[in-house]
This record gives structure tokens, C-alpha cells and sequence, in this order.
């Protein structure tokens, strides 16, 4: 069995510093979590350019849309 001198659960930006800071160190550095590494907030949370981002795949679905009962002439 394979022993760590931290697990760190969760791989938002606290949790990468945390492990980051350890491994400098030369401490055994496990991290462990369920979604893509990164965390919420990075990826899919607080970040004002994620609501940016939304928005144009929402025009874009509407522009793969026309002629297919889908109508948004003044979508901007």
C-alpha cells in the first residue's frame, strides 16, 4: 500500500496550492476528486468569462438551429 504525506481532496485552486506548496517541499502529494482537475470555480463556477462563454454557445446553437423551427432574428 502506498502511503502520502497529504491527500488532498478536491482540485480547485485552494487544494492545487496546497498540493503544489507540499510537493515544493518534497512531500508525497496525492490529490483526489470525482471531476475534471481544475475545480468549480475554474471551470464551470465564479468565473465572469464562463457567463461570456455561455452565451455565445447559446448563439451558436440558435445559428445551428435556423430553418429547423428555430427563429432568433434579433439574437445578439
Amino acid at each position: 500500500m502506498k502511503s502520502f504525506d497529504l491527500i488532498v481532496i478536491g482540485a480547485g485552486t485552494a487544494a492545487t496550492s496546497a498540493a503544489s506548496r507540499s510537493a515544493a517541499a518534497d512531500w508525497s502529494v496525492a490529490i483526489i476528486d470525482e471531476l475534471p482537475f481544475g475545480g468549480t470555480c475554474a471551470l464551470r463556477g465564479c468565473d465572469p468569462k464562463k457567463m461570456l462563454r455561455r452565451g455565445a454557445e447559446l448563439i451558436d446553437a440558435v445559428n445551428l438551429m435556423r430553418g429547423k423551427g428555430v427563429e432568433a432574428d434579433d439574437l445578439r
